[in-house]
Parts: C-alpha cells; sequence; structure tokens
C-alpha cells in the first residue's frame, strides 16, 4: 500500500460519508461522530505502527484499514438508528459487504485486499480468530488497539455531556441505573475479556470496556492509556464502592505490569 492509494482511499471515504449527512439531528450527530472517530482511529493506528518500526508499505497499510473499519456505521446508524448489533446488524460484515459493493479496492493487490477485508471483519469480535497469522494477525491486532483506544476517548468526552446531552447511540440503549453485574466483576479479575452478551445497564456496558485492557496488544497502546488516564475517568462513572475501587488497583496494576514488562 503506497501513500498515494491510502490518499485515494481517503479521498473516496469522505464522499461516502457525505452521502449519509441528514438535517435528522440524531443522524448528523452520530455520522458525524463517526467520521471523527473513523480520522482519529487512523491517528492512533500512525502512533502504533511507528512504534512498531513497520515499512511504509504497511503504514499505510494500517491507515487504511483504519479509515474503513466503521464503514458499516454510516448505513448502520441511518437504516436502523442505532450502533447496537445486535438490535441492528453486525456493522464489520456490514462494512465488509459495502467495500465488496462499492469496488473501492479493486486496484488494491488481492494480498493486501485480504488483510483488508480479514481486519475489518475480526475488529469487533470479542475475541480474535485463531486462523490468523502473519502480517493479517498484526494487522488485525492493531486497528483493534486503534480502536479501542479512540472509544476510551470518545467515552471520556461523553461524561462531560453526557447529563446535559445523552446519547442513546453511545449508551447502546441501555438504562443508566446505579446497577453492574457480578459475572463481569469476575471477569475482570480473572483478566478475561468480558461478554457483551446481557448487559442489563450502562454500567455494564462500561465494565467490558475496562476489560478491554485484557486484549491491548502493543506497548504504546498502553502507554496512550495510562497517558490519557481512560481507566480511572471510566472507574468515576460506576457506583463508587470497595469492590469497584478493588477493579480500579487491579487494571492499574496489570497495566503496569505490561508496561514494565515491556
Amino acid at each position: 500500500m503506497k501513500k498515494e492509494d491510502f490518499l485515494n482511499l481517503r479521498a473516496w471515504f469522505q464522499n461516502y460519508v457525505r452521502s449519509f449527512y441528514s438535517e435528522d439531528t440524531f443522524i448528523s450527530q452520530n455520522v458525524l461522530l463517526k467520521e471523527d472517530h473513523s480520522i482519529r482511529v487512523c491517528e492512533n493506528a500512525s502512533m502504533i505502527a511507528i512504534s512498531e518500526g513497520m515499512d511504509e508499505e504497511n503504514y499505510y497499510l494500517a491507515l487504511t484499514i483504519a479509515l474503513l473499519h466503521d464503514i458499516g456505521r454510516f448505513e448502520q446508524i441511518s437504516k436502523y438508528r442505532t450502533f447496537n448489533d445486535r438490535r441492528s446488524e453486525n456493522h464489520a460484515l456490514l462494512g465488509v459487504k459495502i467495500l465488496k459493493s462499492e469496488g473501492i479496492l479493486a486496484f488494491v493487490s488481492p494480498e493486501e485486499q485480504e488483510i483488508i477485508l480479514t481486519a475489518i471483519q475480526n475488529h469487533n469480535l470479542r475475541n480474535i480468530s485463531a486462523e490468523l497469522d502473519g502480517k493479517t494477525l498484526v494487522h488485525a491486532r492493531l486497528i483493534r488497539d486503534a480502536d479501542k483506544l479512540d472509544i476510551y476517548k470518545i467515552l471520556d468526552d461523553y461524561y462531560v455531556t453526557k447529563t446535559k446531552s445523552p446519547n442513546p447511540a453511545i449508551d447502546h440503549g441501555l438504562p443508566d441505573v446505579p446497577v453492574y453485574s457480578q459475572h463481569l466483576i469476575q471477569d475482570i479479575f480473572n483478566n478475561r475479556i468480558a461478554s457483551t452478551d446481557g448487559l442489563n445497564s450502562c454500567n455494564d456496558m462500561n465494565l467490558t470496556r475496562l476489560a478491554w485492557l485484557f486484549d491491548l496488544n502493543f506497548t504504546e497502546t498502553f502507554r496512550l492509556v495510562k497517558e490519557g488516564g481512560y481507566i480511572e475517568k471510566i472507574i468515576k462513572s460506576l457506583p463508587q464502592n470497595s469492590e469497584i475501587d478493588a477493579v480500579r488497583v487491579h487494571l492499574i496494576k496489570y497495566m503496569d505490569s505490561r508496561l514494565e514488562n515491556t
């Protein structure tokens, strides 16, 4: 993948997203949310790729995957008025279908097409496919890190405005009540990626996001999570008690250990 190829895809992306601009305030708000998210995920992918010493070909391949990873979100929010895959359809698979139907990757080599589509298809899975290896695995891991990193930032920004401007799309339609599920707490204490099945509240969703820490792959990602103070900020959104404080201590200890061992 060359710089020129990426720039051509970025121009296509901008035109494609504009086709979803709407006078509907809810749709417009969330199209812009995902457009900005995609751009910032590119920036995150750039930082991670540089930290890993990637060559130019893989650098722009990583940026391409980052740019296109959520391409299915625009049709999803416009058609279903939600980002909840269970209430609509899997946005990653929808994105792969859109990219194939648009034919936008026709100029890319078959190998790079396969890497791009496979990484996008895997970016939102609870666990990455065990069948991936080599370059495909590296890029699948990189987009998962870059994506999670920006979602942490989105949540950080949202906590500031949520009281005055709640966005059901970010909350996935879950009730904002002062309860949480014990099995998610146990997932965290056992260093497990938490399942999003059967979530009952915004607190449950935020616990699954805290458990993303166990799915991060690159030192640069851990460094940026720590620098942003994202774990502590999500913790502050939860009920404040000794159990949640123990979760905070456990997560910070895990993050610090990953940074110390590099």
